[in-house]
């Protein structure tokens, strides 16, 4: 079975600019001088701009999730009148300190931000630009919308970019018997929370000039998994035309496996296992602090039975998915980040005598994509300390070869059967570490590098941070490029950047290698990255 993808064609786009038509000729951008704004019913949004930019913040997609409303699935915003604000982001949702984001106890953050390039003409829904939808990463526990500035991205191609905030940690991710035993969806709030923000674009972006039938959505790291989770969701279906995914495994787990997690977590905040409204109503009185330091649990989404009903890879292999164009890809080196904050970063460097345990707890890292500890005498003989100059190294080889950059392979052959699939490699490995102060090896082209070549980071990068060279600005300026080039025509070639062959399910190949000072198509990257072992290792 394949998706339809439902394109709301002719009257249903019709009808749908109706509503602001009226509108949007005395509500667009006039000059540099004036303040932007786009009119959605009788609410007039005002933001602010730069030269060839306007940009609308802290949008309020739908009702904050707080009170009866916490671990329900998001309400839409409901209509106002008269004129919002929108120059400023609103707060990102409860999170504690990370590098991806401020710490923040407000529940009241379903807000995302819209990008829009323009050429003085304003803002006009026949422009039917091309518009990417950003979910950010931060293990599903960290990070905002806002941190991820589109100017570039935007500008230079004539997207218009959104950057979405989402429900993190416990509260959104929680499945608990008595919150499962109510009449919703259950234990995905966050991705729910996603799968709103794309109704509200798809319902509102023809006011801002942006075109609701020519979507892609793209995310890094746990927003990456949240759009494996869109491509093979039935409740996705027609909200998005493209993906790309960064940096992200098809990484799952079974409800019962999430509410075992979530009894864990209710007794930690004093709420009884229960299923039971007593249980339900203690878990929604519990203060926010609470909630986010008791948080622990794999990285994954749940088999909810609505918006996801099986795993993600079984849907991929039986190509029962929506079955868009696809960019998929990885890092050089993913791991060499994520080894540093689980040792050097917490602590003390990796000696050789702890390498078992290091394993171990790499063998439960994302779900699906972890391996059993019996398959740990045949990890160390395929990747021995003897080959590498520090045991850090080592156990970063193996996240970035087992967890992410093979299981993201294998995805791609699995998909390019159904659907253009087109494979990458950010290989720059001087890429500077901007989150992450120098450690005992270096981080080279780790987890998170790509993002700063798509975005200005500048409001999370550490102070002393290298400036890009001259060669790292211009394969950023190749990278942005590309997604713009794949969200607006389904191909990431096309005019000024090297071309882009397609990823070939029967050879399994090419992946485009993206570094300085060209970018260029590679054929050795499952022999580099000893994908013919890693598929013979047992997964969790």
């Amino acid at each position: 079975m394949q998706f339809t993808h439902n394109p709301l064609r002719a009257r249903k786009y019709i009808l749908a600019c109706a509503a602001v038509t009226l509108t949007l000729f005395a509500a667009s951008t006039t000059s540099a001088s004036d303040a932007p704004q786009v009119k959605l019913g009788q609410e007039a949004l005002v933001g602010t701009s730069s030269p060839g930019l306007s940009k609308f913040m802290g949008i309020r997609y739908a009702q904050a999730p707080t009170g009866d409303l916490r671990w329900k699935p998001p309400v839409p915003a409901a209509a106002t009148t008269g004129t919002v604000d929108a120059t400023k982001p609103g707060p990102g949702c409860p999170q504690g300190k990370s590098p991806w984001g401020m710490p923040s106890s407000n529940e009241d953050c379903l807000f995302l931000n819209v990008t829009v390039p323009h050429d003085g003409t304003g803002m006009k829904f026949w422009q039917r630009k091309p518009v990417m939808v950003f979910f950010h990463g931060g293990g599903f526990t960290g990070g905002s919308g806002d941190v991820y500035n589109a100017d570039n991205l935007a500008s230079e191609s004539g997207v218009i970019v959104v950057t979405v905030n989402y429900r993190l940690g416990a509260l959104g991710f929680l499945a608990h018997p008595a919150l499962d035993a109510e009449d919703h969806a259950v234990g995905n709030y966050g991705l729910l929370d996603q799968l709103q923000s794309l109704r509200w674009v798809h319902d509102n972006i023809a006011a801002f000039g942006g075109d609701p039938d020519n979507v892609t959505i793209f995310g890094e790291s746990a927003g990456a998994i949240g759009i494996y989770a869109h491509l093979v969701s039935p409740m996705a279906t027609g909200l998005f035309q493209k993906a790309i995914i960064q940096s992200g495994a098809p990484a799952d787990e079974t409800l019962e496996t999430a509410e075992d997690q979530g009894k864990t977590l209710a007794e930690k905040v004093g709420c009884p296992a229960e299923a039971n409204s007593a249980a339900a109503d203690c878990l929604r009185k519990a203060p926010v602090g609470k909630l986010v330091s008791a948080e622990a649990t794999p990285i994954a989404v749940i088999i909810d039975g609505k918006l996801l009903t099986r795993p993600i890879a079984d849907s991929l292999k039986a190509g029962e998915y929506n079955r868009v164009p696809v960019v998929n890809g990885t890092n050089h080196d993913e791991g060499n980040l994520i080894a540093a904050f689980m040792f050097d970063l917490s602590g003390e460097p990796l000696v050789a005598g702890g390498y078992d345990e290091a394993l171990q707890g790499i063998g439960s890292f994302i779900a699906r994509v972890g391996f059993s500890n019996a398959a740990i005498p045949a990890i160390k003989k395929a990747y021995p300390l003897s080959r590498y100059k520090t045991p850090g190294l080592a156990a970063a080889q193996v996240i970035t070869d087992g967890v992410i950059a093979c299981p993201a392979y294998e995805t791609s052959r699995i998909m390019a059967k159904y659907s253009s699939t087109f494979e990458y490699e950010m290989a720059d490995t001087d890429a500077p570490s901007i989150v992450a102060p120098p450690i005992s090896f270096p981080y080279r082209a780790g987890h998170f590098s790509e993002l700063q070549y798509l975005f200005d980071l500048s409001s999370i990068t550490i102070k002393g941070t290298p400036d890009m060279t001259n060669a790292q600005i211009a394969l950023g300026k190749q990278m942005r490029a590309y997604w713009t080039n794949f969200a607006r025509t389904g191909n990431p070639s096309g005019k000024g950047v090297p071309v882009w062959p397609e990823f070939q399910q029967a050879r399994s190949e090419p992946v485009q290698s993206l570094n300085k000072p060209q970018s260029r198509s590679v054929g050795n990257f499952a022999k580099e990255h000893q994908c013919g072992f890693w598929e013979t290792v047992e997964r969790k």
